[in-house]
């Protein structure tokens, strides 16, 4: 079994998706790589991607079914356009900020090597898995959309490798899109678990000091021993210059991970905040589109074949919004733990200088939060989940509110015009 030991063995899998579609950098094949051959090699992607994507139109207009609901039909030839440019920018986004990501390497190939000497080990082959699983899955799911797209979408008198074709493209953007939302995750991911290693490190410190402080309790009632309470001093004192030292490495091994966040912010900020503003518009989009087609007088045939392609579109970008923010908040998570932990380890027992420590760690977690931002509009956790369930619901009720005013308007002309007729 492969066993990456450094970091850039363990993210080839990410770079290597990232470069088949002219995204990330080329380090994994070069150790200095021409910054010309990565710009001419991504101008080459985006017209591949864009002439090819215009050209299939006719054919799709000629082979793909879309919908019965005429306005199915307008988003799905918007979402076409849509894709394709949400792709370009993708990743002229991600070229643009490719000496970010190498400065990110080398942020965390230095926060790796300062970790080990505390002693808690590289998580390479964790992170390897984590992207291996991430990619067999998107993989998976790419092959199952595009299978259905091939049974249900396509004139009977469409040839064969016509649908293969056309099911691939018309999925590209689907590829790019999690390509992109994975490989952000995959960063966060390697900090969240740096976080866990520094709280499994506190927990320690906490499961070794609490029987101290109970027994410097039970010591404060024994004023008249004064050789236990020499002793006692000498232990205490000794046990608390080593957890000092932890406590100030910890400390600074938080603040270098603080300088990776805002590392990771200023690469993906520009590409997340394209991925949700296009995935909720999509959202809303498509759960109005569902909406409508469950109240057409269909047959189970026809309800399935309508329902099939919007889900699947639905799902691919609803997906993009949980999974990006759960892994942040999963993050951020990791931070309110640590500054559990740090509290609890406060204690009287304790010296002055580890409580100072404690202190000036407490104020550090509390001025420099880990925060995950969409290029600094708003931030990714949980929070912003709720948000978007809200802004969604309303926008559907107007949406279902107004077309549903304009369809009973529309049936009082019809009546009216019938009426003066005869």
């Amino acid at each position: 079994m492969f066993k990456p030991k450094t970091l850039r063995q363990t993210i080839v899998p990410s770079l290597v998706m990232n470069f088949l579609f002219g995204m990330g950098i080329s380090d994994v094949f070069s150790k200095k790589p021409s910054k010309l051959i990565e710009y001419a090699y991504t101008l080459c992607v985006l017209i591949l991607i864009d002439v090819v994507g215009i050209l299939m139109i006719p054919y799709f207009n000629k082979y793909y079914i879309i919908s019965m609901l005429s306005l199915s039909r307008i988003a799905f030839k918007l979402l076409i356009y849509a894709n394709l440019w949400t792709l370009s920018t993708l990743i002229i986004a991600s070229r643009l900020n490719a000496q970010k990501l190498r400065a990110l390497i080398a942020l965390i190939e230095s926060n790796d090597e300062a970790m080990e000497k505390i002693g808690l080990p590289r998580m390479y082959r964790t992170l390897f898995m984590y992207q291996i699983k991430e990619f067999v899955f998107y993989g998976f799911i790419t092959v199952v959309f595009v299978a259905i797209t091939s049974k249900w979408h396509f004139a009977t008198s469409a040839p064969t490798i016509m649908k293969l074709c056309l099911s691939f493209v018309a999925h590209v953007p689907f590829i790019v899109i999690y390509v992109s939302s994975a490989t952000f995750g995959f960063w966060v991911t390697c900090l969240r678990l740096k976080l866990h290693q520094l709280n499994q490190l506190l927990h320690s410190m906490l499961a070794t000091m609490t029987p101290e402080s109970s027994l410097y309790k039970r010591f404060l009632q024994m004023k008249n021993d004064f050789e236990d309470n020499k002793f006692w001093s000498f232990r205490n004192d000794q046990g608390s210059h080593g957890n000092t030292n932890k406590i100030r490495s910890i400390k600074q091994m938080h603040l270098e991970i603080i300088k990776i966040v805002k590392v990771v912010n200023d690469t993906f900020g520009m590409q997340i905040l394209l991925l949700m503003t296009t995935s909720v518009i999509f959202t809303i989009t498509f759960l109005y589109i569902l909406y409508r087609i469950i109240w057409l007088d269909l047959t189970m045939d026809e309800l399935v074949k309508e329902l099939v392609s919007v889900i699947c579109w639905f799902l691919v970008y609803a997906s993009q919004i949980l999974y990006v923010n759960h892994v942040c908040a999963k993050t951020n998570l990791e931070v309110t733990i640590m500054g559990d932990v740090i509290c609890d380890l406060y204690e009287p027992s304790t010296s002055n200088e580890f409580r100072a420590e404690i202190r000036n760690f407490t104020l550090q977690l509390i001025q420099n939060p880990v925060v995950f931002t969409a290029h600094g509009y708003f931030n990714l956790d949980h929070t912003f989940i709720q948000a978007v369930i809200g802004t969604i619901t309303t926008y559907l009720i107007i949406m279902i509110q107004v077309g549903d005013l304009t369809k009973s308007r529309t049936k009082t002309l019809n009546n009216e015009s019938n009426s003066i007729l005869f």
